[in-house]
């Protein structure tokens, strides 16, 4: 547990530096030193509780006088794995902002790491509570650290309205789960995750409406703060506004801590019963109109920041697929839900490092050529060409293309859903859902393949164009951080056992009724494959096969093309003999799959959509009474004039204060003097 004391220090003491450091670079530089420690301590320590299958908890203070609460950290192999996602994201975002931050010429780096570092804080504290009430205080914490930082170009008026959206729509949904731990501590008299278990248990038996009431609190919460659809309207609007890298940790870990939230409470805080099942099934379809909706919108966006954005929606949906599935039949069939949970879980972990690798490309984009917008921008290969190949392998891994990370968690998801329609003691039209579910995330992956086609050749692939600043490189540092998430992403890809064997791990630590790892999983390093029972064939995957003769074939082709010694010669393009600009011809943003775009936007009444998103929606108009208004204005009736007294008593107080302290200081002095005197004259002089 001391790894955790020194990260929390650390991590502290960077964010108190940092509030008083007007230098970007030195802010950056303390940041980043802080964050190197807290990474590694947390890396260590997740690995080994991960390893050893521990659990560790310690007390660091209690309010039981008060409350029956207290602040313990705790920490299971579930606490573990998110810790080890947040060190790595962490580390690649502070590596990255450091120099990053020189693109914002007139924006105090005060307003941006201390911030940062006290999102890290809290996100730590989010996995590692096990305490209703300081689960509640550490998210409230995340909640306003991520906000201060959405609204750090408080110029703009894009940022002020993506803040109050997100401001409005978290508080609105952190009240429900205020509200549901009030209710569950009126119940077990204990803020305690392992006592509400005990007392949820007789909630279900006794008041069953109260049960599905406290899940549908718990559910707004989770839902909204992970950005599934309709409840993630706010997050297009709120992830692009700020810093790139303060996005990439948005998208890659602070939207997965709601998964982690979720997973948490439906798995470990709240039994098991026929409530969880119904939530389950509520959760997958949730899950999958976020994958449909989010994803077919993310496709007709021109701007990098918010076309990762809706793939944030989109991408969070398989998760909630996953999860769902696995709480709908865990209690039927563990095997099958022990193959969905740890897709879900899976696809955590690999959405946390390819997501936070594009939002870092994205950043990448930006620092070179000043805009986002890619219909502005071409041809950035041949000045920034490791953050083309790293843009490749996210967008890649994304789209679940073997042998990249997202493959594996994805099939996981898919081959669940499907295989539910084997399942006889399932309703035919809940088992017909679920091979809907199945057949619809694998037709998305297509579309999200081709998103990311849309955006890798955008901006990276033909002739150069747009505003590129020849003297602004991109530094060392903000290209290692992006070779480092790229790296995991083609690690985990050609080599899944690990990370699987890890997810499992952690899966049962929070849902101990699933079949051990070896009845469910087989394999070695080289590849992995599902024990499948009854009637079904093995199936397995050994990606590390398909990767050598691609790699055979790649060293054939570029030998070839040595060998021939092809003469090259560059020409200006022919355009059938009339002269156009380059603008005029060059294949923009705008321009992929545009029959597609205009068939699935639309117009309902007033409301326009695009990609089956609401962008047009006329304001509401209606007057209200003045009278009315003005009892709102508490800040003019109340505040002000409180303010105004306060002012004007302290003003009095001080002038008094100076009148006697002249009067006091000039009787001291002669007062002094006058004992002097006396002192020398009874002293007889000596």
């Amino acid at each position: 547990m001391q790894y955790i004391d020194v990260s929390f220090l650390a991590l502290i003491s960077g964010m108190v530096l940092t509030s008083f450091i007007k230098n970007k670079n030195f802010s950056g530089f303390i940041t980043l030193i802080m964050m190197i420690f807290s990474s590694f301590c947390i890396f260590y320590f997740s690995l080994d509780v991960i390893i050893e299958n521990k659990f560790i908890e310690q007390e660091i203070f209690s309010l039981k006088p008060l409350l029956n609460s207290s602040f313990t950290i705790s920490i299971d192999s579930l606490s573990a794995l998110f810790l080890l996602i947040i060190s790595l994201v962490s580390f690649c975002v502070s590596l990255f902002s450091w120099k990053y931050l020189d693109v914002y010429k007139t924006n105090s780096p005060k307003r941006f790491y201390p911030f940062l570092i006290l999102l890290f804080i809290a996100s730590i504290g989010v996995v590692s509570v096990k305490d209703f009430l300081f689960f509640i205080v550490f998210w409230e914490l995340m909640t306003l650290s991520s906000w201060f930082l959405v609204i750090f170009e408080r110029e703009k008026k894009s940022a002020l309205k993506g803040g109050l959206q997100y401001f409005i729509a978290t508080h609105v949904t952190t009240a429900f789960l205020i509200l549901a731990s009030v209710i569950l501590y009126s119940y077990s008299n204990d803020f305690s995750f392992k006592e509400i278990n005990k007392s949820f248990s007789l909630i279900i038996k006794n008041q069953p409406y109260l049960s599905h009431f406290i899940l549908f609190c718990i559910f707004i919460a989770f839902v909204t703060k992970a950005g599934v659809l309709p409840f993630g309207f706010w997050l297009p609007n709120t992830y692009p506004q700020p810093p790139s890298s303060a996005s990439s940790f948005f998208g890659g870990v602070m939207s997965k801590l709601a998964v982690y939230a979720l997973f948490r409470f439906f798995c470990s805080v709240i039994p098991f019963s026929f409530h969880t099942q119904i939530w389950g099934f509520i959760i997958a379809s949730f899950g999958v109109f976020s994958i449909f909706v989010g994803t077919i919108a993310a496709l007709t966006q021109d701007e990098a920041k918010r076309l990762m954005s809706f793939h944030a929606i989109g991408q969070v949906g398989y998760m909630f697929l996953g999860i769902g599935v696995g709480l709908y039949f865990i209690r039927i069939n563990p095997f099958l839900a022990s193959i969905a949970l740890v897709g879900g879980l899976f696809h955590v972990f690999n959405n946390s490092i390819y997501k936070s690798l594009l939002f870092l490309n994205a950043g990448s984009i930006f620092y070179k050529t000043g805009t986002t917008d890619l219909n502005k921008v071409s041809g950035l290969m041949k000045v920034m060409p490791l953050t083309a190949i790293t843009a490749l392998i996210g967008s890649l891994s994304i789209a679940g293309v073997p042998p990249f990370n997202g493959f594996i968690s994805k099939l996981l998801i898919f081959e669940s859903s499907i295989w539910s329609a084997k399942q006889s003691e399932v309703f035919f039209l809940i088992r017909g859902a679920f091979i809907v579910f199945g057949i619809i995330s694998v037709f998305i992956s297509a579309v999200t393949l081709a998103s990311f086609l849309k955006f890798v050749n955008s901006a990276f692939m033909g002739k150069l164009q747009g505003t590129i600043d020849e003297k602004r490189n991109l530094p060392w540092s903000m290209v290692l951080s992006q070779i480092i998430l790229a790296f995991i992403c083609l690690l985990a890809g050609l080599f899944p056992f690990i990370p699987l064997k890890i997810i499992y791990n952690a899966v049962i630590a929070s849902s101990g009724s699933l079949p051990k790892f070896s009845s469910v999983f087989v394999g070695n390093m080289l590849g992995v494959g599902i024990n499948f029972v009854e009637n079904y064939s093995q199936g397995a995957w050994f990606p590390i096969f398909i990767m050598i003769p691609l790699i055979i074939l790649t060293i054939l082709i570029f030998s070839f093309e040595r060998y021939a010694k092809a003469p090259k010669r560059d020409v200006e393009t022919w355009y059938g003999g009339k002269e156009h600009a380059p603008e005029e011809v060059v294949y923009k943003g705008h321009s992929f799959y545009q029959p597609f775009k205009d068939l699935v936007s639309f117009k309902i009444g007033k409301i326009q959509f695009k990609g089956f998103y609401p962008v047009g929606i006329p304001a509401i108009k209606f007057s209200v009474p003045e009278s009315f208004l003005k009892i709102l204005r508490v800040d003019e009736w109340l505040y002000y004039p409180i303010v105004d007294k306060l002012t004007k008593f302290f003003e009095f107080l001080a002038q008094i204060y100076n009148s006697i302290t002249e009067k006091y200081i000039i009787w001291l002095i002669f007062g002094s003097i006058f004992i002097f005197i006396l002192l020398f004259y009874f002293s007889g002089g000596r």
